[in-house]
């Protein structure tokens, strides 16, 4: 049974492919997904009107993608530069944690996907995401040190750690990396020979939902 648990995705840097990554799980994913872009970019496959993350509101629906029937969409706009010109976090969070919890209930969302920005900056955003995943997903190339970010990740969050290798190529490993994908198999959505995910990709998806049939309850509620 499924309890609507959070996956967020997240990298050490930008370029790792996280945001192609969550997008293609998500289409990977059995289940209905509302994928929010939390400066991720996650917007950027999708043709709603991004949303700016000043005029979030909880009444926001939720875009619904008619290439994957499983996926819901709330595109947020925000910009990394001037993030921090957000006054009222508060209200913003207050306003989407509600606009959630009701596309959740009106579109019988199993599970809510995060694409977050990279942990090399964290601003309000990063901490209210991490706050709300039950699990993170963080994509790696190899060529990366993650000490730092993944010891603030066990120590102030308690979301479990996934690390993928992404774009895998001979040679190149990471400790503790799950699940290798490749780089042949990491694909645009949907932009190549009709495909939206391979099976590197379904391979996550099933480690992904193995993890989340053991979240007892829903941190929107």
């Amino acid at each position: 049974m499924i309890k609507t648990g959070t996956v967020a995705f997240t990298s050490c840097k930008g370029g790792a492919g996280k945001t192609t990554l969550s997008v293609n799980v998500s289409a990977a994913l059995p289940l209905n997904v509302l994928l929010i872009d939390l400066g991720g970019g996650a917007s950027r496959f999708f043709p709603a009107p991004p949303i700016d993350i000043e005029s979030v509101n909880p009444n926001i629906e939720a875009y619904r993608d008619t290439r994957a029937k499983n996926i819901y969409v709330i595109p947020i706009a925000i910009d990394p530069a001037t993030v921090w010109r957000v006054e009222n976090w508060e209200r913003v969070f207050q306003d989407l944690s509600e606009a959630v919890r009701k596309n959740i209930m009106k579109n019988s969302i199993d599970v809510v996907v995060l694409d977050m920005y990279q942990l090399s900056r964290i601003t309000p955003i990063e901490v209210f995401g991490l706050d709300k995943s039950d699990i993170v997903v963080l994509v790696v190339e190899g060529y990366e040190d993650c000490t730092k970010p993944v010891s603030m990740l066990k120590k102030f969050f308690d979301a479990k750690l996934i690390t993928v290798l992404n774009k895998h190529e001979r040679g190149i490993e990471y400790p503790g990396a799950v699940v290798k994908i490749p780089f042949s198999a990491t694909l645009d959505y949907y932009n190549r020979r009709g495909q939206f995910y391979t099976k590197p990709v379904t391979k996550l998806a099933e480690f992904i939902l193995q993890e989340l049939k053991k979240i007892p309850s829903s941190k929107w509620f």
